[in-house]
């Protein structure tokens, strides 16, 4: 059944990541593919709190590092997207999975870690349809609630469009459930009211946990303008770099540059990341 993502793994590692944005990774029986959607860095003024000249240094310019990432798990048998990306013209995500020879109709599920546009975007047409015809979309309880109440005003208008396109196929959960066999969601809000961590047994699909790697890393008492409470956004932060540190137990991340997988090592009053190199075959 899955035999045409072995196969993807297998091409793709012979060249991949850097000029693809198309990364296989393994971690045990989990099989995951991480996907750059789209480009990205992060601007100084993003971060109020740092003085500029320690933005400069750490950040190597006035932009810091970072990307916009989705990741593909197969995991008990079903095939799952862990958010989607921008979508329209701004994300690859679907040229991505056409290159992986993976159809939308194949996704049996989409896992949300919060509902801002860089993330669900890619679950929408140009013309407001679903673009995954079968997948069913999991968001937190809390997040489906704020966006759809209207108290994000606006900026929620995206999201309250993709609760009502995937209207039925929409399952939320609360924080600690087992939205899938060996996948459990965590309290990480903050951010958003809802945000959550993914995990499983060999690796934590963290979100939007932080921006700009090379700021956050070493400072993570600094939070980005998007988060909507930065005081838990940096608590969130805070509590699962330590777990992760002290577990030695990789992260995926949305923001991290391409293609966001590595391990978070204690370093002087901060941390550090380091990189993994996807799988080879």
């Amino acid at each position: 059944m899955f035999k045409w993502l072995l196969a993807g793994i297998v091409v793709l590692s012979q060249g991949v990541a850097a000029d693809t944005g198309i990364a296989p990774f393994r971690f045990g029986e989990l099989e995951v593919i991480a996907i750059q959607d789209a480009a990205s860095t992060m601007r100084r003024d993003l971060f109020p709190g740092i003085p500029e000249e320690e933005f400069l240094k750490l950040a190597g310019g006035p932009q810091a590092p970072a990307s916009v990432n989705v990741y593909l798990l197969r995991s008990g048998g079903k095939l799952i997207l862990l958010d989607t990306g921008y979508g329209g013209e701004r994300g690859s995500l679907l040229k991505k999975l056409e290159a992986l020879k993976i159809s939308p109709d194949q996704i049996d599920a989409v896992l949300l870690t919060h509902m801002h546009g860089d993330h669900i975007g890619g679950l929408l047409t140009e013309q407001g349809n679903a673009v995954f015809p079968k997948a069913t979309i999991h968001v937190s309880e809390p997040e489906h609630d704020y966006w759809q109440s209207g108290a994000a005003g606006a900026r929620g208008e995206l999201a309250r469009k993709v609760l009502k396109v995937y209207m039925g196929r929409i399952q939320t959960f609360r924080f600690d459930d087992e939205v899938f066999p060996g996948i459990r969601a965590l309290d990480a809000s903050g951010h958003t009211p809802g945000h959550t961590v993914f995990e499983t047994p060999s690796l934590l699909i963290v979100g939007d946990l932080l921006h700009a790697a090379a700021i956050q890393f070493p400072h993570p008492n600094f939070s980005a303008t998007y988060d909507i409470d930065p005081v838990k956004a940096c608590r969130a932060r805070k509590k699962f770099f330590e777990l992760a540190a002290a577990a030695s137990k990789p992260i995926a991340g949305m923001h991290l540059p391409t293609p966001g997988i590595g391990r978070i090592v204690s370093s002087g009053d901060g941390y550090r990341f380091e990189p993994q190199k996807p799988a080879e075959r």
